[in-house]
């Protein structure tokens, strides 16, 4: 299904990407949260789900653009240190953007939709806005710890 497609297109246009499978993708997220601990760094983790983006955009033809897109603002603009990987039962695809903080979804985001505005392909900005919440590690966490706190009072 979807991630047939996503290798077609990869291969179709030649894009310098690789994608983990979902147990690569698992482990790298746990190395991450303990480099992370242990540097002292950041990290911002994405979920890309498969089965909303394509019941929001309602059409097989715009779903297809969206990836295409989606992998064409990757591929022209990889750091290099950020990781793509399948989430569990391969229905979504997941990322890292490594020693980043919010700033850097806001620049993988502006790539992609600067990649669909050249492509004239208006739909991207809504997915991304209301179907990809980017998670900042360890604000995460001290965010959970402040609630939990707050609630216990």
């Amino acid at each position: 299904m979807m991630k047939e497609q996503l290798f077609n297109l990869i291969g179709k246009h030649r894009f310098n990407i690789s994608i983990y499978t979902k147990e690569l993708f698992e482990r790298r997220c746990q190395e991450e949260i303990i480099r992370s601990d242990e540097d002292k760094t950041s990290f911002v983790y994405l979920e890309f789900n498969f089965e909303q983006i394509a019941k929001k955009l309602g059409n097989e033809e715009d779903n297809s653009k969206f990836w295409e897109i989606f992998l064409e603002a990757l591929a022209k603009n990889n750091r290099g240190c950020d990781i793509i990987g399948f989430l569990e039962n391969e229905a979504g695809l997941g990322m890292l953007l490594l020693d980043s903080k919010a700033e850097g979804w806001m620049r993988v985001k502006g790539r992609i939709e600067q990649t669909a505005n050249i492509n004239n392909f208006p739909h991207v900005s809504s997915i991304l806005s209301t179907l990809v919440t980017p998670i900042v590690y360890p604000a995460c966490i001290q965010d959970m710890q402040q609630k939990a706190a707050a609630a216990s009072t």
